[in-house]
């Protein structure tokens, strides 16, 4: 688990434990609601490189490994570089948007909703 920034785990989700946004929290009611096996902020190593995917699914019919990113602040532009950088990393190491990683995105004016989650989960993982 992310150790980093314990102060911002606020959101508390059905099993216990706590989340960083509202955004995390419904993904994960959603995921939880399909019985969609994940983990949250587990540890990946990318050639030596630690990285924090928001969540790491297991697809419930072909055990395949998603990850899933979400971006919630991708209009401030100190931290939409660092989620470019993020994205280049997992690129680099073979896992890919829309094939094995889940991105999803949000700005202040435009936060994410759960129909778009459950639309991806859908696709993902129906």
């Amino acid at each position: 688990r992310n150790t980093s920034h314990p102060e911002s785990l606020k959101h508390k989700t059905i099993h216990g434990y706590y989340v960083r946004s509202k955004s995390e929290l419904l993904i994960d009611s959603i995921l939880s609601m399909h019985k969609i096996p994940f983990r949250y902020e587990c540890c990946l190593n990318l050639n030596g490189i630690s990285v924090y995917p928001d969540f790491t699914i297991k697809h419930p019919k072909n055990h395949e490994i998603f990850y899933w990113e979400h971006f919630g602040m991708i209009d401030n532009p100190s931290y939409a570089n660092n989620a470019i950088s993020k994205l280049h990393t997992y690129i680099s190491n073979g896992i890919y948007p829309n094939i094995n990683l889940i991105t999803t995105y949000e700005t202040k004016d435009i936060p994410l909703d759960t129909n778009t989650i459950e639309s991806l989960v859908k696709l993902f993982f129906s």
